[in-house]
């Protein structure tokens, strides 16, 4: 383990955060907020400070003399296990500069939140909507940056030896990088990324019924599915159904494989429809979604969601007995969920039973493999199934051969093997997270969905976390081991478990 050469690109990590923090500065003095820019500098300044004298001090320890990188595989884990932890630090530093949040577990728990893309908050309401423009942005710009990945900003500006970074960093059962050179790799991701961004922005714009800024804000936890908001209430305070499409749209767009946009770009549609109708994972994905939005929505109709009784003044009830309003809520909070943006125009909470637990369900399974996603998607889901499936045949004919299949193609054991593994890790961490929490003195719902909200990066839960709730009442310890839990989820555990390894370490 080249520990040199990781100190070195940890210390670059934090030149470009310090770099991003420039922008929300420079948006608090545009707003004339000259406190907030302040804050914002001094925060940067500490991160160029740091970072500038840790990669000054380990310089030349990233390459050889030949130019050939000093780091390989564990090195690239290493890295990019640790620039989450360090991006949570530093991202921390303006809550707690510009007296946002004031106590330093808060600050990091919610910019924990806002990089991984989870959008959970200890945040109350009156303290979203009294926000300063500057850390609303810098709040939500997180999401952006976290979206993409600070890693893959790393490959693209220093590429030497990015191909570990890259394969570290993206997750999903493949990665396209194998046939591409990695700079080459990130920088279309990059394209697609920023070029789905300014559509989303300008179509916002468009309808007119969101300003410039609310737009820029929306944008960013739609294409990151994040979910922060500079509103409390959040794209339910605009109570505009054509925001509500584009925001759903692009949520939507946004839980499938970048890699079908990058083949959309280079090969061009006819190609691109093709590749989406023949890949399973996409087509159960896209099925699922309408399933359950017709499912949920069916369950409010029948409900009603006053039955019919007149409802009192301070109900947060909607009155679905009209189908038009039980598919609009159904289909936002539908795709909201299986994408893990998080964003609400109805309070879930509130629904029946069964549609609270589908809610659930959807944020189990996730988006797309290689999408901004979380969950534990969809084709892990699928191999899991298909391997339990093989696991009966092989018992009921042992000597017959059996594999795993998809789209027609038999895949490998060790491919299979990984995906079980995780599947199974998930699991042991979702029932060790809930019994801590239970430990707390908390109910049972609020402990299990807690867990799952962050281990899957969704942002609410049920009941105390629920989608007009937040995390504020937990214990520190809680809070804390919750942001780990939203780091293993967006890293998909291996890159930050194999820290925990000790062999890891050893030369």
């Amino acid at each position: 383990m080249n520990l040199r050469a990781v100190a070195r690109l940890l210390g670059i990590v934090l030149l470009l955060l310090a770099g991003f923090l420039l922008i929300p500065a420079a948006i608090g003095a545009g707003f004339g907020e000259w406190d907030s820019a302040g804050s914002f500098l001094l925060a940067a300044s500490l991160c160029a400070l740091v970072g500038g004298a840790v990669a000054r001090a380990f310089r030349g320890t990233a390459v050889t003399r030949d130019g050939r990188p000093d780091y390989f595989r564990r090195e690239g884990l290493a890295v990019v296990g640790l620039s989450w932890l360090v991006a949570g630090v530093a991202v921390a530093l303006p809550y707690l500069f510009t007296g946002t949040l004031t106590s330093s577990v808060d600050a990091f728990f919610e910019s924990v939140s806002g990089f991984t893309t989870t959008g959970s908050t200890v945040m109350q309401g009156e303290q979203i909507d009294g926000m300063s423009n500057a850390v609303a942005f810098w709040r939500s710009f997180t999401h952006w940056l976290g979206g993409f990945g600070i890693v893959m900003v790393f490959v693209v500006l220093f590429p030497t030896g990015g191909r570990s970074l890259f394969r570290s960093e993206v997750p999903g059962i493949s990665r396209e990088a194998g046939h591409q050179r990695v700079r080459d790799s990130a920088l279309t991701l990059m394209r697609i990324y920023v070029g789905i961004s300014v559509i989303e922005f300008l179509l916002l714009l468009f309808v007119g019924r969101i300003g410039w800024f609310d737009a820029v804000i929306h944008t960013f936890g739609t294409i990151a599915t994040g979910g922060f908001s500079n509103h409390s209430s959040s794209v339910d305070y605009f109570n505009s159904v054509s925001v509500e499409v584009i925001i759903t749209s692009f949520m939507f767009l946004c839980g499938f494989n970048f890699a079908l946009y990058d083949r959309l770009l280079r090969v061009g549609p006819r190609p691109f429809w093709r590749s989406v109708i023949g890949s399973s994972e996409a087509r159960w994905y896209i099925g699922i979604a309408l399933a359950a939005t017709l499912t949920i929505a069916a369950i409010l109709w029948f409900d009603g969601g006053s039955n019919g009784q007149p409802q009192a003044e301070d109900s947060t009830l909607r009155d679905y007995r009209h189908w038009w309003t039980a598919m609009r809520d159904s289909s936002f909070v539908v795709v909201s969920m299986q994408t893990s943006t998080g964003y609400g125009t109805a309070d879930f909470e509130a629904w029946p039973q069964l549609a609270r637990v589908l809610c659930m369900m959807l944020a189990v399974v996730g988006a797309c493999a290689g999408s901004t996603g979380g969950g534990i998607k969809v084709v892990r889901c699928m191999i899991v199934a298909k391997a339990a499936i093989t696991g009966v045949r092989r018992f009921v004919r042992p000597r017959a051969i059996h594999a795993v299949r998809m789209d027609g193609q038999t895949l490998d054991e060790a491919v299979v093997a990984s995906v079980t593994g995780y599947f199974a890790l998930w699991v042991f961490v979702f029932l060790g997270g809930t019994v801590f929490l239970t430990a707390f003195d908390t109910d049972l719902v609020t402990a299990a969905t807690a867990v799952l909200a962050t281990l899957n990066n969704i942002g609410p839960g049920l009941h105390l976390v629920g989608p007009y709730a937040n995390f504020s009442e937990f214990h520190d310890l809680v809070k804390l081991v919750l942001s780990l839990f939203m780091i293993l989820g967006r890293l998909e555990f291996y890159a930050l478990v194999a820290l925990l390894v000790p062999g890891f370490w050893k030369r």
